[in-house]
């Protein structure tokens, strides 16, 4: 397959002959890329809380009538916070690769065999024959932000069905354009074979290089009736 990765995302332009499309495919691969810069360490730091001491009363004698006061000592619990413990935080960094890429399928146009006369063939009368297909196939697209440019032309192989075959690059035409033309000499029911192979060439970027990946062969027939032409007499 053809390539061109000279700036930018990598371009390839090829043919799939299973398919009959054309395929265009870029693709962009920087590994390791970051998202995010790298953010520096952040470290918290809480301050360790001071114990909160409440005041001890001092203790007071109870008036008694009936027994000496006796002093009976109290037991006081101080309040003391938990101290967390210092953490530190640091910032996550994301990183990961970037790879982009992108496919564009074209599905390259059919043709049908024309004749003329349609009807009313006779031996002894040229029969001229052309193909619907246009000369030049363009597909001119973006893909990844890169233009592409695609030009396609067909060839020409004619089997007429009484054993003559006619090549060309020349898609014909009716009267009085005579580019393909065939004669009978028999009258009879022939089938007539068109082959069409498709090759071409593709910009981007700078650079022409040939669309590869091998020919898209294409095919179609019709049937044409020929009748005896009118008998000429000679001395």
């Amino acid at each position: 397959m053809a390539a061109n990765c000279a700036a930018g995302p990598c371009v390839q332009v090829y043919t799939d002959p299973i398919t009959h499309q054309l395929v265009i495919t870029a693709n962009q691969n920087r590994p390791g890329s970051t998202l995010f810069p790298h953010p520096r360490p952040v470290h918290t730091y809480k301050p360790r809380p001071k114990p909160i001491v409440k005041p001890v009363p001092k203790a007071r004698p109870i008036p008694q009538t009936w027994i000496p006061y006796k002093a009976v000592p109290i037991i006081h619990r101080t309040y003391k916070a938990p101290v967390k413990k210092r953490r530190s935080t640091v910032a996550k960094v994301i990183t990961t690769a970037l790879s982009l890429s992108d496919q564009i399928t074209r599905l390259l146009p059919g043709s049908k065999i024309m004749y003329q006369p349609g009807k009313d063939v006779v031996t002894g009368i040229p029969v001229y024959f052309w193909s619907d297909t246009n000369a030049i196939y363009q597909v001119a697209t973006a893909i990844l932000g890169v233009g592409v440019t695609v030009i396609m032309s067909p060839s020409f192989v004619w089997n007429f069905g009484d054993g003559s075959t006619f090549t060309t690059t020349n898609t014909g035409g009716p009267y009085p354009n005579a580019a393909i033309t065939h004669t009978y000499k028999t009258s009879g029911t022939f089938t007539v074979d068109l082959t069409i192979s498709w090759a071409g060439s593709w910009a981007a970027q700078g650079a022409v290089l040939p669309v590869l990946g091998g020919a898209i062969v294409t095919s179609t027939s019709a049937t044409v009736q020929v009748s005896p032409g009118p008998t000429e007499f000679t001395r």
